[in-house]
Protein backbone atom coordinates (compact mmCIF):
# COMPACT_ATOMS: atom_id res chain seq x y z
CA UNK A 1 0.00 0.00 0.00
CA UNK A 2 2.73 2.50 0.98
CA UNK A 3 4.75 1.46 -2.04
CA UNK A 4 1.77 2.06 -4.35
CA UNK A 5 1.20 5.52 -2.89
CA UNK A 6 4.90 6.32 -3.26
CA UNK A 7 4.93 5.19 -6.89
CA UNK A 8 1.78 7.23 -7.58
CA UNK A 9 3.32 10.33 -5.99
CA UNK A 10 6.53 9.91 -7.97
CA UNK A 11 4.50 9.53 -11.17
CA UNK A 12 2.45 12.62 -10.34
CA UNK A 13 5.61 14.60 -9.56
CA UNK A 14 7.18 13.51 -12.86
CA UNK A 15 4.05 14.51 -14.81
CA UNK A 16 3.92 17.94 -13.18
CA UNK A 17 7.65 18.44 -13.71
CA UNK A 18 7.42 17.62 -17.42
CA UNK A 19 4.35 19.84 -17.85
CA UNK A 20 6.07 22.79 -16.16
CA UNK A 21 9.30 22.25 -18.10
CA UNK A 22 7.53 22.47 -21.47
CA UNK A 23 7.63 25.90 -23.04
CA UNK A 24 4.20 27.53 -23.16
CA UNK A 25 3.02 28.38 -26.62
CA UNK A 26 0.09 30.73 -26.28
CA UNK A 27 -2.48 31.60 -28.91
CA UNK A 28 -1.04 35.08 -29.55
CA UNK A 29 2.31 33.56 -30.48
CA UNK A 30 0.78 31.03 -32.86
CA UNK A 31 -1.36 33.75 -34.48
CA UNK A 32 1.67 36.03 -35.00
CA UNK A 33 3.68 33.16 -36.48
CA UNK A 34 0.82 32.07 -38.75
CA UNK A 35 0.53 35.64 -40.11
CA UNK A 36 4.29 36.13 -40.54
CA UNK A 37 5.32 32.79 -42.04
CA UNK A 38 4.55 31.72 -45.61
CA UNK A 39 1.23 29.92 -46.04
CA UNK A 40 3.01 26.79 -47.31
CA UNK A 41 4.28 26.26 -43.76
CA UNK A 42 1.68 24.18 -41.93
CA UNK A 43 0.34 25.20 -38.55
CA UNK A 44 1.71 21.92 -37.14
CA UNK A 45 5.17 22.79 -38.44
CA UNK A 46 4.87 26.25 -36.87
CA UNK A 47 3.85 24.81 -33.51
CA UNK A 48 6.70 22.28 -33.66
CA UNK A 49 9.23 25.05 -34.47
CA UNK A 50 7.92 27.30 -31.70
CA UNK A 51 7.99 24.37 -29.28
CA UNK A 52 11.69 23.86 -29.95
CA UNK A 53 12.34 27.59 -30.19
CA UNK A 54 14.71 29.29 -27.76
CA UNK A 55 13.16 31.63 -25.18
CA UNK A 56 15.13 34.40 -23.53
CA UNK A 57 15.45 34.30 -19.74
CA UNK A 58 12.41 36.45 -18.92
CA UNK A 59 10.28 34.91 -21.70
CA UNK A 60 9.74 38.17 -23.56
CA UNK A 61 11.22 36.84 -26.80
CA UNK A 62 11.52 33.53 -28.61
CA UNK A 63 13.81 32.76 -31.56
CA UNK A 64 13.22 29.92 -34.00
CA UNK A 65 14.49 28.53 -37.27
CA UNK A 66 12.86 26.25 -39.82
CA UNK A 67 15.28 24.73 -42.34
CA UNK A 68 14.12 24.93 -45.96
CA UNK A 69 15.88 23.98 -49.23
CA UNK A 70 16.51 27.54 -50.48
CA UNK A 71 16.84 29.46 -47.18
CA UNK A 72 16.01 28.80 -43.55
CA UNK A 73 13.10 30.70 -42.07
CA UNK A 74 14.56 32.55 -39.08
CA UNK A 75 12.24 34.59 -36.87
CA UNK A 76 12.27 36.27 -33.48
CA UNK A 77 8.93 36.95 -31.82
CA UNK A 78 8.83 39.78 -29.27
CA UNK A 79 6.09 39.76 -26.64
CA UNK A 80 3.91 42.88 -26.76
CA UNK A 81 1.21 44.08 -24.42
CA UNK A 82 -2.16 42.35 -24.52
CA UNK A 83 -0.77 38.88 -25.26
CA UNK A 84 0.36 39.77 -28.78
CA UNK A 85 3.73 39.20 -30.44
CA UNK A 86 5.72 41.18 -32.99
CA UNK A 87 7.20 38.92 -35.66
CA UNK A 88 10.71 39.86 -36.82
CA UNK A 89 12.07 38.22 -39.96
CA UNK A 90 15.75 37.61 -39.22
CA UNK A 91 16.56 35.48 -42.26
CA UNK A 92 19.41 37.82 -43.20
CA UNK A 93 21.54 36.34 -40.42
CA UNK A 94 21.87 33.15 -42.45
CA UNK A 95 23.37 35.07 -45.38
CA UNK A 96 25.81 36.72 -42.97
CA UNK A 97 26.82 33.33 -41.66
CA UNK A 98 27.46 32.08 -45.20
CA UNK A 99 29.65 35.13 -45.69
CA UNK A 100 31.64 34.16 -42.60
CA UNK A 101 32.08 30.62 -43.93
CA UNK A 102 33.58 32.08 -47.10
CA UNK A 103 33.84 28.65 -48.71
CA UNK A 104 31.04 28.87 -51.25
CA UNK A 105 27.68 30.49 -51.82
CA UNK A 106 24.48 29.02 -50.41
CA UNK A 107 23.73 27.07 -53.60
CA UNK A 108 27.00 25.10 -53.35
CA UNK A 109 25.94 23.31 -50.16
CA UNK A 110 23.98 20.07 -50.07
CA UNK A 111 21.89 21.29 -47.15
CA UNK A 112 21.98 23.84 -44.36
CA UNK A 113 20.08 25.00 -41.30
CA UNK A 114 20.14 28.04 -39.06
CA UNK A 115 18.97 27.81 -35.46
CA UNK A 116 19.19 29.94 -32.30
CA UNK A 117 21.63 28.62 -29.72
CA UNK A 118 21.94 31.20 -26.93
CA UNK A 119 20.39 34.44 -25.71
CA UNK A 120 22.85 37.05 -24.50
CA UNK A 121 21.88 39.47 -21.74
CA UNK A 122 21.55 43.16 -22.59
CA UNK A 123 20.61 46.18 -20.48
CA UNK A 124 19.72 48.54 -23.32
CA UNK A 125 16.24 47.30 -24.27
CA UNK A 126 17.53 45.32 -27.24
CA UNK A 127 17.50 41.57 -27.66
CA UNK A 128 20.58 39.57 -28.67
CA UNK A 129 20.62 35.95 -29.72
CA UNK A 130 23.44 33.84 -31.15
CA UNK A 131 22.40 32.09 -34.37
CA UNK A 132 24.23 29.00 -35.62
CA UNK A 133 24.34 27.95 -39.26
CA UNK A 134 25.37 24.42 -40.12
CA UNK A 135 26.08 23.68 -43.77
CA UNK A 136 26.96 20.35 -45.36
CA UNK A 137 29.02 20.02 -48.53
CA UNK A 138 30.38 16.75 -49.93
CA UNK A 139 29.76 14.95 -46.64
CA UNK A 140 31.57 17.55 -44.53
CA UNK A 141 29.83 19.83 -42.05
CA UNK A 142 30.75 23.47 -41.56
CA UNK A 143 29.49 25.46 -38.59
CA UNK A 144 29.52 29.17 -37.88
CA UNK A 145 27.72 31.39 -35.36
CA UNK A 146 26.72 35.02 -35.53
CA UNK A 147 25.18 37.30 -32.89
CA UNK A 148 21.91 38.87 -33.96
CA UNK A 149 20.52 41.99 -32.33
CA UNK A 150 16.83 42.90 -32.53
CA UNK A 151 15.69 46.32 -31.37
CA UNK A 152 12.56 46.70 -29.25
CA UNK A 153 10.67 48.01 -32.29
CA UNK A 154 11.52 44.84 -34.24
CA UNK A 155 14.44 45.93 -36.39
CA UNK A 156 17.08 43.20 -36.88
CA UNK A 157 20.67 44.45 -36.82
CA UNK A 158 23.27 42.38 -38.64
CA UNK A 159 27.01 42.80 -38.81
Amino acid sequence: MKRTILITLIGLFATVYVALAQPRIDDGLVIAARKALPQVISTNEIIRALGTGLWNSNRTAVAMGIPKPKASLVFVFLRQTGGKYRAVDCGGVEGGNFGKLGIAGRAAYDRFETTPVEWLHRDDGRFQVVMRTRAWKSGRRYTVTEPLIVTADGTPLYR
